[in-house]
Parts: C-alpha cells; structure tokens; sequence
C-alpha cells in the first residue's frame, strides 16, 4: 500500500536554520546536540512544555543517513504521540506487510504487522519542522560540543565553519548517534565497542534499478559476511541497507561486491547496479556507552548504546528515549539539577539494553551462523509460536 502520490516526497518545506549570530547572547533551557530521530523528537516535546529549546545539527539539512527506515509499532506509537504520524503517511512513505527472509538456500514470507518505510532525509526533516514549528530554534552545519562549566548551567560551544559562540543551558541532551562527536573527553564518557561488530551500509536506488525490490514486502537476506534489507520507500527509491563484517570489504574489494555476495548467496533477484553508488557506512554498530549521564547531561538514541539493527528497532529505541528523558529535563528547567538524575537515567539505560534489545542481541548471535539459523528458520515454520514471538519482539 501507497499512502499517496510518490512524487510528493519530504514536508513542504524545510525547517527555518538560525544563523551562528543570532545564538549569541542566547540563555537555553536545553540544547540538543543532533538533529537525528532522537534529538528532534526530543526538541518537539521540550518545545511543546514551553521550554527554551536549541536543536543543532553537524550536517546540512535535509541529509540521509545510513537506516533501513522502517518504523515498526512501536515507533508509529511514539510518532503518533509526537502529532507527525499523519504528515509521514502523506510523505509518500510505503506500508510494508510483508516481509521475505532468507537465510542462504531457506526462505520464507511471513506476514508481519504494518510497518512503514520512509527515508531518513525524509523523516528528520518532519520531525525537525514540527520542533521549529513548536517553538524550537534549529541551526544546521554546526558542531557542539560540550566544554567545563563551573556555574549551575552547561556550556556548549557551537562551531559553524571558521566562527563559534558559546551558549549555556540548564540541560544539555547529547544525541549524536553512534560517535558521540560532542563528547570531547573520552575518557570521562567511555564507550565500549563489540570487537565483533558489524558495521552499517547503505545505499538509495532507483526503482528502475532494483525493479525486483520494489512493492510493500521488506527482504531481509543473510549470507555469511552480513545481512541486507531491502525495500521500497518515499521518493521513487529502493533502500538498500546492510550490515557487513568489516572485513570482508577489504577481502572482495568493496561494500558493493560484499553486498553482492549476499545476494548471490541467497540466490536473490539482482540488482543493476549503476556506475556509481553512492555508498554511506557507519562505525562498529554494537557498543554501550559506560557512561551515559553527569551533571546536566544525558545520553539519548544511539549515544546510549546500540545493536545491530532489526526491522526498526533503532528508531524505536530512538523515540522511547526522547521520551523518558523528558520528565528530567522538564525537573531541570523548572527547578535544578539532582544527583539522583544520573543513577535514575543509567538505570533506564541499563533496563532498556536488557529487555528492550534483548532479542535483537540473540537474533545477531544466530545469525553470525547462517547454516545454524536457517534451521532456526525452518523450526518457526515448525512451530508458529516461535515464529510469532519473532515476529512480535521485532516487529511491534
């Protein structure tokens, strides 16, 4: 299903960006470092409390990101709540309800509650509309970092091109995905990286090039040197998203010929691959920061900790979040920091790694083995309540 026309892709327009002036002198209840899932939902709900909110951004707005896009339930729950659901539906965004697993020679298709696939460029730029539109100030090509403070706020310096200002806030929320850039000491925010970790690929295609791919079914394919998903999504395009061992990149000559080889392995319907690809790579996927909170500061979205991805389980763990924080820095804003803040928040971060990511950690495990999982596979058709409890915790 097609929410709408495919050509209408992306909000009608793009967020309102500060220029580095007009944030001097500038007194901030919180400042968001990223402008990803997590940090702009997070500037939507402070702005909707009425708090005075800076969301910055390292890169140039609207920018993809490496992500499958597909928000499960739970995350069409929290978008829901963030009043944006509906504006991602008209985006052209596609319903997936379907999904084609295979894992080498074993397939399946499993009927999968509704998920919908939309690019990153896309549903950044709603969600960091709608903060704006809330009341939020956003500036776009500019780097924060956080530097020592000895007063009662934070002190965030923020760089765009050869001219910086330094702001204060009550709060401070670091959402800045996986390499935590604001964090300039790290040795005070220490992080712990899995030394097998994959790390994440993808590319955007034409449909005309992955003609096979496009529809509302998401394929998921494992092979021995990683896992891709492909779908189609917003703007005419195919997602192609994959995370791969490292290694191999260098082993075959190229994240192209890595992804290739899994499709080759799963003996899946080619893809005329242009001459050119615009490739996009993350780091090492799967880490845990140690450290997630200190005085006016929390980690939020992928700066917390991360797994190898699933069905969108990245942007949910994204958007649950923004909004647990939320009551903390609504406390700090309207009255100060408490030391019980950071124990409260790393305890939250700990439930989270535990029951929210358990799954996809046994999933990553299996299916490192693929000869191993495919018998797994092949039991869920065996025994549909395993199958449905996979499909439950990835999906909804």
């Amino acid at each position: 299903m097609i929410f709408n026309n495919r050509e209408k892709s992306g909000p009608n327009h793009l967020p309102s960006a500060l220029q580095l002036a007009e944030l001097k002198g500038g007194a901030w209840d919180v400042v968001i470092l990223g402008a990803g899932v997590a940090g702009a939902s997070a500037a939507i709900l402070s702005a909707k409390h009425g708090l005075r909110t800076l969301l910055v951004e390292a890169k140039p707005f609207p920018r993809e990101k490496v992500c499958g896009g597909c928000l499960n339930l739970r995350s069409q729950g929290s978008l829901k709540r963030l009043g944006v659901l509906n504006q991602i539906e008209l985006a052209g965004s596609i319903r997936i309800d379907s999904m084609h697993l295979q894992i080498l020679a074993t397939s399946v298709n499993w009927t999968v509650p509704a998920m919908i696939s939309v690019r990153r460029s896309t549903l950044d730029t709603i969600l960091v509309d709608e903060a704006v539109t809330q009341g939020c100030k956003f500036i776009d090509s500019a780097h924060g970092s956080l530097i020592a403070s000895e007063s009662n706020t934070r002190s965030v310096r923020i760089q765009k091109q050869d001219q910086s200002v330094v702001v204060e806030a009550k709060c401070v929320l670091v959402a800045s995905g996986l390499t935590r850039s604001p964090l300039k000491n790290p040795t005070n925010w220490p992080a712990v990286v899995h030394e097998d970790s994959r790390i994440g690929v993808q590319c955007m295609l034409s449909e005309t090039h992955a003609a096979a791919y496009v529809g509302t079914q998401l394929h998921m394919l494992v092979g021995k040197n990683g896992y891709a998903g492909i779908c189609s999504t917003d703007g005419s395009f195919v997602d192609v998203a994959a995370a791969i061992d490292p290694a191999s990149i260098q082993t075959l000559g190229g994240i192209e010929q890595v992804v290739r080889g899994i499709l080759e392995e799963c003996d899946a319907p080619p893809i005329q691959w242009p001459e050119f690809i615009p490739w996009m790579a993350t780091p090492a996927l799967t880490r845990n920061s140690s450290r997630v909170a200190e005085r006016c500061v929390f980690l939020i979205g992928d700066a917390i900790g991360y797994v190898e991805p699933f069905t969108g389980e990245g942007m949910s763990w994204a958007l649950a979040s923004a909004e647990a924080v939320m009551p903390h820095v609504i406390e700090i804003a309207h009255k100060e920091w408490n030391d019980r803040m950071a124990d409260q928040w790393s305890d939250w971060a700990v439930r989270q790694r535990i029951q929210k990511q358990k799954t996809c950690r046994w999933i990553a495990s299996r299916i490192r083995r693929p000869r191993g999982a495919a018998w797994v596979l092949q039991a869920c058709n065996w025994f549909p309540p395993l199958r449905a409890t996979i499909i439950r915790k990835t999906t909804q």
